[in-house]
């Protein structure tokens, strides 16, 4: 049975829980091992629900369907709860999680067709570009871990360009580029795109502090 443990204020102990079977359905919500609410399935849960938390505040639960993307909302008093698909630290780590994967993934490729000279990677296009690029990558993957959106704007606009860039010589070329590797990218750039605002919203929250 699927579960996600949550604490209420940052760094606080994991004391809510919601479980639930298959494809959402029999959704159970606890507070420290108690019941607080249940939910039967997707249609209650894509339309929110509302339940009391034991200290008189109120807990949302939604699930939220965009692009490409399922979000479970969990909301205390209208804030998302820290560690939630929602919270903005969450979507700050997905964002240059992502930066550091697509540098690792470019650095051990690239190294692979250089050292060992396999002809098949060779024939993507993969060698010292790919190992360049892992390396701008790796650099904005820091930058963008320190809360620069400029770092994180620029790794969205350079993975697009070398996207439409790939298609564009995938197309010169007569080379179907397969629908695969575009869902691939699309996948990989939304969480970078989801970190934009989450920089923001880190960045207003720190100054109402």
């Amino acid at each position: 049975m699927p579960k996600q443990m949550y604490a209420l204020e940052p760094g606080g102990p994991k004391q809510l829980e919601i479980s639930w079977k298959g494809a959402w359905k029999d959704i159970t919500i606890k507070f420290d091992d108690q019941v607080i609410g249940t939910l039967s399935g997707q249609k209650e849960l894509k339309v929110g629900q509302q339940f009391t938390l034991p200290d008189g505040s109120a807990l949302s639960v939604q699930l939220v369907q965009k692009l490409f993307s399922v979000e479970l909302q969990v909301l205390r008093n209208g804030q998302p709860l820290p560690g939630s698909s929602s919270d903005p630290e969450s979507r700050l780590k997905n964002a240059y999680g992502m930066v550091f994967f697509v540098a690792g993934l470019n650095l051990v490729l690239g190294v692979l067709a250089m050292l060992f000279q396999i002809e098949f990677l060779q024939a993507l296009g993969i060698g010292l570009f790919s190992i360049i690029f892992g390396v701008v990558f790796l650099l904005l993957g820091f930058f963008v871990r320190r809360r620069s959106s400029i770092a994180l704007i620029l790794a969205i606009a350079i993975f697009a360009l070398d996207g439409i860039l790939g298609l564009v010589s995938s197309a010169t070329n007569g080379v179907d580029p397969g629908v695969g590797g575009l869902l691939a990218r699309v996948i990989l750039i939304i969480p970078m795109i989801q970190g934009v605002p989450a920089i923001r919203d880190l960045r207003r929250r720190d100054a109402a502090m």
